[in-house]
């Protein structure tokens, strides 16, 4: 058994029946995508999936420390159709204390096209947040699998066309 494998056996050993449901199909479709889980070195437990052809992680599990509860945070920032659940993510984290406004071209992590979260609100203001980060997703069910496996493959399609990792040139 693989260390990564060892790690998802742990945390499937923390959380309940029912969201063992729901998470396993993401992780796999995650790790079909070639993302490896890697354990974080921190309080609590949390698995981040990256993958080493682009070096940017998609997707974490956990359960932070002094929770029971476990998180699902997923990176979508190159998605634009999406249900009004992500949208409402992407509200609250622009109206949050914890929110990281868009500052593109000054951080240098975006390759390509430039890639925020979006909110347009009902006075029509549009607002951003940083695409470099992921969003926690609460109450993550059976029916939205499928829109989040459609999420990470957009992603992931625009990771692998704008963020590919390329080792430096020798000279």
């Amino acid at each position: 058994m693989k260390k990564w494998e060892k790690n998802i056996s742990e945390f499937m050993g923390m959380i309940c029946d029912e969201e063992k449901t729901v998470y396993k199909p993401i992780m796999d479709f995650l790790i079909e995508l070639e993302y490896t889980p890697i354990k974080k070195r921190t309080k609590g437990f949390i698995l981040s999936f990256s993958n080493l052809s682009h070096n940017r992680v998609m997707a974490r599990f956990g359960i932070r420390e002094g929770s029971t509860d476990s998180f699902f945070g997923l990176r979508f920032s190159a998605c634009t159709d999406y249900s009004d659940k992500f949208s409402n993510v992407i509200r609250e984290r622009i109206e949050s204390k914890n929110n990281r406004l868009a500052k593109c071209n000054s951080c240098k992590y975006c390759k390509g096209d430039k890639f925020v979260y979006t909110y347009k609100f009902q006075n029509g203001e549009t607002k951003a947040a940083c695409g470099a980060f992921m969003l926690d997703i609460p109450q993550v069910t059976l029916d939205n699998i499928a829109e989040i496996k459609k999420l990470i493959k957009e992603q992931h399609d625009y990771f692998m066309k704008h963020a590919l990792y390329t080792l430096p040139q020798r000279t």
